[in-house]
């Protein structure tokens, strides 16, 4: 359809069009800032990408109907000098933040650098294999400063195959109404298509893999296609544009974080919302109006830089740095990125899109540009460095002292004639206990509780220690203390990042983090042939934050806290079954261990992590367990319940930064100590008991 009359349809600018660019970046900004209210402003980016695939559409069909051919090389030198050049800046300012240690406890910050410069962030989030740092610091609540590249990768990779893909429709279509009905194939297709993605590839795919998210793009594509060739719809479409709106705040205030539809494969649904706010404002109306506000204009016109650029900046203004926190935190965030955002659009920005060469030259300046970039990561950024436990993550379970099968079986160790309970109060000298500079401010007054002396036995302990991260760092302070009195003891770490015994339910913090689906292999596939394996004398078992976090069992119910009597109820029931399937594969002693609180410097919705009392009702209900839970033969004392939390508050280090550095996981010299003083010992003695 290439007639006069079509040929006169252009694109104009439409103010309002902006405003929803400021909605959008204004849910994804105040969703990163940790409100709790808005646990699904994530959506933001969702409105983007179908705001995107409306307007590039509406360019590229346009230009075909004026001219009869798309321009690739033009568009693609538009495209390069809209989103390059503060692309790159914040790359730079990232790279040198990195190199002058800013993010090292970030590991895999090369590869982030580099799947952001060459726009595949989104599959090297998805394909790649994050640390066992990394996802501490997810735990934490801290944030790497690229986590963000995935949207603009999937945005970036739309605008490279797009264009060809339309120049294709209209050689086999001939028409721009036929090329409008495959468009809305394509987006029907590709809606159907992303339900599909979550249930054969799971949560992370349906999130980050770009055919799962192309139909939120192609929705807008066939919006943009349908008015090309019939026009707006009529005044009575301006209802759409507060539906719409309305939709998108809902989802925004009521979608879980790390749950529900944009992990099962509903984006494209969402987007009709979208394409709803966008039709509606085809036509004059107070909410058009509204978003056609020159302060609202302004904010959606600066939108790009304040996405690019918030995330770093949230990343490097932690509260340990800014010293607030809350909203006042917030508030400092947002100031920082909107001078950063305005700054790069007046200064760079602006200058570079008013930049008119042939075609030819932004091209060949992006590649260029890119290339130096990239040589500056590579010289200047680390690559990624494994973390002392990460072999635990891939195979949990790491023999750290491997079994004899000529040792003697439980029944015929040899107990001291003072028996088990006395020999737990015997003390050991000060000169037997590692002097560890960690530790070193310690009181060491007379109340201090005497070490735990390990008894003697006739041939090692074996130790399985199951649970989570914290469980993983006390067992590799247990090891190396094992390494040193492998008379008296052997571990075996069955521990996973994120594994705890509570089962059921999600966490919505957890985002895209498979720290369930992770723990469920250990427990239910590798940890009953391991136990068949190694026999254990004894199980600890410790989860520190994992079974206290707010959880979701039902849409309806809604994410619940520790202190709702159905949480506490649930976790009775999966604490009381973890320790029967053990007591039913043989283990004969479990040492359930109460850790020390943390006092971690987290941020956003973990905040609530540093409150005592979540950590009380998990203690009250271990002790539950441990006076209802026989053992084989029905003979009682199964669980024995060590109470770390208490010994560590009696020694003055609960508040000791330098036992747990980052405010959760012991130092290795910690944790060395920690079993050195009371945990061997204490293990050892429930073995004979």
């Amino acid at each position: 359809m290439t007639g006069p009359a079509h040929e006169r349809r252009t694109i104009e600018y439409q103010p309002a069009l902006d405003g929803v660019r400021a909605v959008a970046v204004a849910l994804v900004l105040v969703f990163h800032g940790g409100a709790t209210w808005m646990t699904g402003g994530y959506v933001g980016v969702s409105v983007f990408f179908t705001l995107s695939g409306y307007l590039i559409t509406s360019l590229l069909l346009v230009e075909h109907g004026r001219t009869g051919t798309i321009a690739l090389g033009r568009f693609y030198a538009r495209r390069m000098k809209r989103l390059l050049p503060a692309s790159l800046a914040c790359l730079v300012a990232v790279a040198i933040a990195a190199a002058a240690g800013a993010f090292d406890e970030f590991t895999s910050l090369r590869r982030d650098l580099l799947g952001a410069l060459f726009q595949v962030a989104n599959w090297v989030k998805l394909w790649g294999d994050d640390s066992y740092a990394d996802l501490t610091n997810a735990t934490l609540g801290r944030v790497a400063p690229l986590e963000h590249y995935w949207s603009l990768a999937i945005e970036e990779q739309f605008y490279w195959l797009w264009p060809l893909a339309v120049i294709g429709m209209f050689r086999v279509c001939r028409s721009a109404a036929a090329v409008g009905r495959a468009i809305g194939v394509l987006a029907v297709v590709a809606v159907g298509v992303a339900p599909v993605i979550a249930a054969v590839w799971g949560p992370d795919a349906a999130y980050w893999a770009t055919p799962a998210r192309a139909g939120e793009i192609l929705v807008g594509a066939a919006l943009a296609a349908l008015f090309h060739v019939r026009g707006p719809w009529g005044t009575w479409s301006v209802w759409l544009a507060p539906l719409g709106l309305a939709v998108v705040g809902w989802a925004a205030t009521t979608w879980p974080a790390g749950s529900g539809p944009a992990y099962d494969g509903w984006f494209g649904v969402f987007a009709l919302a979208s394409v709803g706010l966008i039709a509606g404002l085809q036509h004059a109306s107070p909410l058009r109006s509204a978003l056609s506000a020159r302060p609202v204009v302004w904010v959606g016109t600066i939108s790009y830089g304040l996405y690019l650029y918030h995330w770093p900046i949230f990343a490097v203004l932690t509260d340990e740095r800014v010293g607030v926190s809350g909203l006042a935190l917030f508030a400092v965030r947002l100031a920082v990125t909107f001078v950063a955002a305005a700054l790069s659009s007046v200064l760079l920005e602006q200058p570079v899109r008013r930049w008119d060469p042939a075609w030819s030259r932004p091209l060949v300046g992006g590649a260029l540009a890119t290339a130096a970039v990239a040589a500056l990561v590579v010289v200047g950024v680390q690559p990624a460095a494994s973390a002392p436990v990460a072999e635990s993550r891939v195979d949990p379970a790491v023999t750290i002292a491997p079994v004899d099968g000529t040792l003697a079986p439980l029944a015929t160790i040899e107990v001291p004639a003072s028996g088990p309970a006395a020999s737990t109060t015997d003390t050991v000298t000060d000169s037997t206990v590692p002097a560890i500079s960690a530790v070193s401010t310690l009181s060491t007054s007379s109340t201090e509780p005497a070490p735990v002396a390990v008894p003697p036995v006739s041939r090692p302990v074996r130790i399985m220690v199951v649970g989570d991260s914290t469980a993983q760092f006390t067992a590799a302070g247990l090891a190396a203390w094992a390494a040193d009195h492998p008379e008296s003891a052997q571990v075996t770490d069955a521990s996973v990042a994120g594994c705890g015994f509570l089962r059921t339910g999600t966490v919505p913090t957890d985002g895209a983090i498979d720290f369930q689906g992770q723990c469920d292999d250990l427990l239910d596939d590798r940890l009953p042939a391991l136990l068949a394996e190694l026999q254990p004398d004894v199980v600890m078992l410790m989860v520190t934050m994992r079974d206290v976090e707010d959880r979701e069992w039902d849409a309806s119910e809604g994410p619940i806290s520790p202190f709702d009597q159905r949480f506490r109820d649930r976790l009775l029931f999966d604490y009381r079954a973890m320790a029967d399937r053990l007591v039913a594969a043989g283990v004969r002693r479990i040492a359930w261990v109460l850790p020390p609180h943390p006092i971690a410097p987290f941020q956003g919705e973990q905040v609530k992590m540093l409150d005592p009392a979540r950590y009380e009702v998990q203690f009250d209900v271990i002790d539950e367990v441990a006076a209802s839970v026989d053992g084989a033969g029905g003979a009682g004392g199964a669980v024995q319940v060590l109470d770390l939390r208490a010994w560590l508050e009696a020694m003055g280090g609960t508040r000791d930064g330098g036992l747990r550095p980052d405010g959760l996981h012991w130092s290795p010299e910690a944790g060395y100590w920690v079993a050195e003083r009371y945990l061997a010992g204490s293990l050892v003695s429930i073995a004979l008991s």
